[in-house]
């Protein structure tokens, strides 16, 4: 029996792929229009890829339609916590183990407000790491765990022996210059690159067609430049075989990589000798085919412009678009117009009159650019001279 279109995006969730989950049930929203467990599932997916504004809008069509669940006031007393409006969280919690008493995740929030009450900065720190992920609405064990679990299994006894043959070879493969991890466990091999997809796992056509050689080289790249602290250029590599031919073992190494990247900073996109060829400029993601700007899906960016059209929005949040350009005797170079989410700086801090610099994380959606921003600088002059 096939599956429903809940169940197969239950499904994607399960394996934390929330971008095909949401894009999955959006192309079937109209066939599911007026059911709460829809909305729910596609609110949950936006909060898990921090996309807050449309998992709050999906949350609150849900609640017109239902009140008490579980699923739907974890996600939103998550949204209240992660902006440090512990009060309202709590209220949330509180709502929860009424209707539900043995609910594990809304035990866990209520004693870290308990202990840590309001501290902001005590919640940046919990969303920065992540962590922050344990108060979401629980979307199951990734049955892909399992999967590789068994696989590890199977290729212990080669892994090992190989470790123990090259440990030289390795050591020097993966240390480098500012080694930063020992990163042997993600050395592929000589099958994972050979086998190649036809379509992704999500049955689509995939972006990058490559041969043997060229996956080869662009694993050794993310290794390479992961440990030269480089996070932005190893981003892209990942990003080039995740969405490439390359078998699914492959991509599957290439994931757990980028769970060891660092986001890049202000000041590590400035240092000349590390990261700045790698603040990506507007005009080399605006250029490419939509699909291939996702090569740089999820790299930090410092972009300058004009705040442009900026909106609350019920969370707390809010939105505008950078009208991205260089301020030259005070006239604006427009390069483009970029929609910027949020959430980690407050409207107040920002000077509508004058031009920002805004340091955000690239976001490809249906082939648009978006930053959800991290921190923003405006100059004291007023303006930014090329």
């Amino acid at each position: 029996m096939s599956k429903s279109v809940l169940q197969n995006a239950r499904n994607l969730m399960s394996r934390r792929k929330f971008g095909y989950a949401i894009r999955f049930l959006e192309s079937n929203m109209r066939n599911y229009q007026g059911s709460s467990e829809f909305y729910l599932a596609l609110g949950t997916s936006c909060l898990y890829i921090g996309d807050e504004g449309n998992a709050w809008k999906y949350y609150n069509m849900a609640r017109q339609i239902t009140v008490n669940n579980s699923e739907l006031l974890l996600g939103q007393a998550a949204i209240f916590l992660r902006h440090g409006e512990t009060s309202k969280a709590l209220q949330y919690y509180l709502d929860i183990l009424n209707i539900d008493p043995r609910n594990e995740t809304a035990s866990k929030a209520l004693e870290f407000i308990r202990v840590n009450g309001n501290n902001y900065d005590t919640i940046c720190h919990l969303k920065d790491s992540g962590k922050i992920e344990q108060f979401y609405p629980p979307v199951g064990m990734n049955p892909d765990i399992i999967r590789n679990a068994v696989f590890v299994g199977i290729l212990l006894g080669t892994v090992v022996s190989l470790a123990i043959i090259f440990w030289p070879k390795q050591t020097v493969m993966y240390s480098g210059k500012g080694a930063r991890a020992d990163l042997t466990h993600l050395k592929p091999s000589e099958d994972e690159f050979s086998k190649t997809l036809d379509k992704d796992e999500s049955g689509e056509p995939v972006i990058f067609l490559m041969d043997e050689k060229s996956i080869k080289q662009s694993y050794s790249n993310a290794i390479q430049y992961f440990q030269e602290n480089r996070n932005n250029a190893s981003q892209v590599e990942i990003n080039r075989i995740k969405y490439s031919n390359a078998s699914v073992s492959l991509k599957a190494k290439a994931e757990n990589l980028q769970s060891y990247l660092v986001e890049e900073t202000s000041a590590s996109l400035d240092d000349e000798n590390t990261s700045k060829k790698d603040n990506y400029p507007y005009t080399l993601i605006e250029s490419l085919d939509p699909k291939q700007r996702m090569l740089y899906n999820g790299c930090v960016v410092k972009w300058r412009g004009r705040v442009s059209s900026p909106v609350d929005l019920a969370d707390g949040s809010w939105q505008f678009e950078l009208l991205v350009g260089l301020e030259d005797d005070e006239q604006l170079h427009l390069l483009g117009k970029v929609p910027v989410y949020c959430t980690k700086i407050p409207r107040s801090q920002i000077d509508l009159s004058k031009p920002v610099e805004i340091l955000g994380k690239i976001s490809i959606r249906d082939g648009k650019i978006y930053l959800d921003a991290r921190s923003s600088w405006t100059p004291v002059s007023g303006h930014f001279y090329n």
